[in-house]
């Protein structure tokens, strides 16, 4: 009777990886450790000597055969670590790894490239850096070719490629070899859209399809949530959380507006945060969503209309003219804006704030069109015009958007990583 094998692809048991700041130290402690093996004294791995750090710190967990694992987390987490120790690049220093299986890399496509060879001499050459004999480079020569997309560049000197067409030779060769556990780290922020799409589903059909086990670290967080079934938090070389993906998002999330607001603010119960450089004679007094989808003021399902309202309060003995109010809507670690709504028009430009009294601004949107997804929000008084802000508030809870399912059903695309979809009606005469 054939026994089905339930062994672990991966198996992560209290591991510890760290390093040295220091170049000099660090090569002095290199040879120290290998004089004590060479004498037959297993060196000291297990405690931090001067200027040591843990990269890595008890790192638990397991992947099983056919699941697709991703990596999230800030620069210097220690992501693209726990991928070398995966790929037998690092060894730890305390715990134990077991890896089942061969490992193939999409982390540093076409470095083995030769550069006066051409396309397909490097297939041969780099493939058999790869493990694959001549015979199986054969076999696979014209679906590698073909994967790859570069017509009659193949006959080109590598050295004429453009970064775009290194990495998809590089990326056919590598998901040719066929192997057991697939690394890929943000090998596809370069390259065309048809060429994402397609690297997508062939990574998608070699999980689904041939029960290859993906490890994926990326910053791109459409990409974990397509190719990945469970993620992985790091946060300063210690694991957070494990488990669904939305949900690791969720806490990715939390935990870079943890770090981007300090513990202490991030902590409080407030609505909102306010700038601390700004006066605030004039400030926002209060702030809130009214979606018409939803009783819950922070999520909002598409399409539906949705009301801002802010309260201003003036702190000054005379009425003052209603500075601009901007709403931005911005990605979860508030690096990049989705979009900017400003107040205009008759009825707010001859406004006036009372002395020592609040004003009710009310903005309406009757078609939110932003992707599913959480986002975050800046509300700012002033701007060009006033030449100052009176006040900048950080809204602490984020908002979540999602499509309704027949929203979902009309614009369904192969773009899943839009932030914006623009509403159209198409004719054909």
């Amino acid at each position: 009777m054939h026994m089905i094998d339930q062994s672990p692809a991966i198996s992560f048991q209290t591991v510890g990886k760290k390093f040295c700041r220091n170049l000099k130290r660090s090569l002095f402690y290199g040879t120290l450790d290998v004089s004590r093996i060479f004498v037959g004294v297993p060196p000291d791995t297990g405690r931090l000597r001067k200027d040591e750090f843990w990269a890595l710190a008890d790192l638990s967990f397991e992947v099983h055969k056919g699941d697709s694992l991703g990596i999230i987390g800030a620069n210097g987490s220690g992501k693209s670590t726990m991928l070398r120790l995966v790929s037998g690049i690092y060894t730890p220093d305390r715990g134990k790894i077991i890896v089942n299986g061969t490992v193939g890399s999409l982390i540093t496509l076409g470095a083995g490239f030769h550069p006066h060879f051409t396309g397909g001499d490097n297939i041969f050459f780099n493939g058999t850096l790869l493990g694959l004999t001549r015979s199986e480079i054969r076999e696979r020569y014209e679906d590698i070719v073909r994967f790859a997309d570069l017509g009659k560049f193949i006959d080109a000197p590598v050295s004429s490629y453009s970064t775009g067409m290194r990495m998809r030779l590089g990326f056919a060769i590598a998901i040719h070899t066929k192997p057991d556990i697939l690394l890929i780290d943000e090998i596809l922020a370069v390259g065309d859209v048809n060429f994402i799409k397609n690297s997508y589903d062939r990574i998608e059909a070699m999980v689904a399809e041939e029960g290859v086990t993906a490890v994926v670290v990326s910053h791109n967080i459409g990409m974990i949530q397509r190719l990945c079934r469970k993620t992985l938090v790091l946060d300063r070389g210690r694991m957070v959380f494990y488990g669904d993906t939305q949900e690791a998002i969720s806490n990715y999330y939390a935990l870079s507006l943890q770090h981007k607001l300090g513990s202490a603010a991030a902590s409080t119960t407030d609505k909102f945060i306010h700038h601390h450089d700004c006066p605030m004679q004039i400030y926002i007094e209060d702030f809130s969503i009214r979606p018409e989808s939803s009783k819950n003021a922070s999520e909002i399902t598409t399409p539906s209309t949705v009301r801002f309202q802010t309260t201003i309060f003036n702190t000054l003995d005379k009425p003052v003219e209603l500075p601009t109010v901007s709403i931005l809507i911005l990605d979860p670690g508030m690096v990049e804006l989705y979009a900017s709504i400003q107040s205009h028009g008759q009825h707010c430009a001859s406004a006036l704030i009372p002395g020592q009294g609040s004003i009710l601004v009310q903005c309406e949107a009757p078609y939110l069109n932003l992707a599913p997804g959480e986002y975050r929000i800046i509300v700012k008084l002033g701007g060009a015009k006033e030449g100052i802000f009176y006040d900048s508030v950080l809204v602490t809870r984020p908002l979540k958007v999602s499509w309704s399912v027949e929203f979902l059903e009309k614009v369904s695309s192969v773009y899943r990583e839009c932030k914006l979809f623009v509403p159209s009606r198409w004719t054909v005469d």
